[in-house]
């Protein structure tokens, strides 16, 4: 007499593996968003390659969800029953889409204007003005690279030039991006988001004609 078929083994089998690779693939968009809270990593060769294999990525989702909707659409024409690898392929194709756009969206949500890293400490004065604050580290960026977001949500707005420099320390006495009008600069660090940081970044801050803070912008030389 032989022996029952397992199917319902071969199908959780299956379905362990789909669950395998949806993993895998929220995991690997997920990367894009590690930058946020290591800055440094955003600048490793790891990162650079990382970057360059999205667009592979998403053209091996794109042929597999395209091939998957041809064969169920074909299916339907057919009056037949739909493959459940086409519809394996078209969940998978779907849900790495839906990833990739997510993990898109938040990287732009957490860092929103400001280079990756810009949000991890609060300002701290005494922490600012000191030299010891722009020392590059590896893999990392400078405690005044961290404390940009605070410096500029809570500590540029409506301060005059007087309670700026109090902050903030001294303006630089420096000719760099003079010809954009600027009245403060404040050196940051090492240029962010870039494989190859071989600028400085730089704070500039502009004044209205009370001496009051107008606006900021984040250049690199």
């Amino acid at each position: 007499m032989s022996e029952p078929v397992r199917q319902p083994e071969r199908v959780s089998w299956s379905n362990r593996l789909i669950i395998v690779v949806l993993v895998c693939i929220v995991a690997y968009f997920g990367l894009g968003l590690v930058p946020n809270w290591y800055p440094g990593f955003g600048s490793t060769e790891l990162f650079f390659l990382y970057i360059l294999s999205i667009p592979v990525v998403l053209l091996v989702l794109l042929g597999l969800g395209t091939w998957a909707t041809v064969g169920l659409f074909l299916s339907w024409r057919r009056r037949v029953p739909a493959s459940g690898r086409h519809r394996t392929l078209l969940l998978v194709a779907c849900i790495g889409f839906v990833c990739f756009l997510t993990s898109m969206t938040l990287a732009r949500v957490i860092r929103g204007a400001l280079p990756t890293g810009s949000h991890l400490l609060r300002f701290d004065s005494a922490l600012w003005k000191d030299p010891n604050s722009l020392r590059f580290i590896a893999g990392d960026v400078t405690p005044r690279q961290k404390m940009l977001g605070d410096v500029v949500q809570n500590v540029l707005p409506g301060r005059t030039r007087a309670e700026l420099e109090e902050l903030l320390g001294p303006s630089l006495d420096t000719p760099y991006f003079r010809t954009t009008g600027r009245d403060l600069i404040y050196v940051l660090g090492s240029e962010r988001d870039s494989l190859f940081a071989i600028d400085s970044e730089w704070l500039l801050i502009w004044l209205d004609s009370s001496g009051r803070f107008e606006r900021y912008a984040i250049y690199t030389d």
